[in-house]
């Protein structure tokens, strides 16, 4: 039995990105389906996160990694969108410490932009697959101490197109993000 340790970025009280969609809310929900999934499984086993208490952006990063932490798991996930002040940035990222997970994250990411059409360039400057990204400065992700550890920024909320690439797709990702924790070796 795999156990997949899974959290939504920010919190209910420290909000993250917004735009066309918000972070938060739809952190919330892809962490909450992808769960479903995996469970219904029978086989598989997550758990999940979701910071209701934190007050500022320290205690709600301390919050989740100590949350993770406590867990009994083979994976971690940290759900988010992404977010910038240009509206043409788009795609999918899968973010990792270092090259250890580098097929693992190369898989989820692909796995998403499949399901959501976020590999394709639309003329009007639709989504595309940005890949993964190697980050040593980010609190989560040196925070927690379990291997493999994925941090997923699924669409860019400030861009329309990821928007609705993401809505129409919602379904798709899940099963696409879910499968591809399963199925991690």
């Amino acid at each position: 039995m795999k156990k997949i340790a899974i959290s939504s970025g920010h919190g209910l009280h420290v909000r993250g990105a917004n735009g066309f969609i918000d972070e938060v809310d739809e952190a919330r929900r892809v962490v909450g389906r992808v769960c479903d999934l995996i469970n219904m499984t029978g086989v598989n086993e997550s758990r999940h996160f979701h910071d209701d208490v934190s007050r500022t952006s320290g205690d709600n990063l301390r919050a989740i990694v100590n949350w993770h932490n406590s867990q009994d798991r083979d994976i971690d996930v940290s759900v988010h969108f992404n977010a910038v002040e240009q509206p043409s940035a788009n795609g999918v990222e899968t973010i990792c410490r270092d090259s250890s997970n580098q097929d693992f994250a190369h898989r989820m990411s692909q796995a998403i932009a499949n399901a959501g059409g976020f590999n394709v360039r639309a003329p009007q400057g639709g989504a595309t697959l940005r890949g993964v990204q190697f980050r040593t400065n980010l609190f989560v992700v040196n925070g927690l101490q379990s291997k493999p550890m994925l941090m997923l920024e699924i669409c860019f909320v400030t861009n329309q197109r990821d928007a609705d690439l993401y809505n129409e797709n919602f379904e798709a990702i899940c099963q696409a993000i879910a499968n591809t924790l399963i199925s991690n070796t």
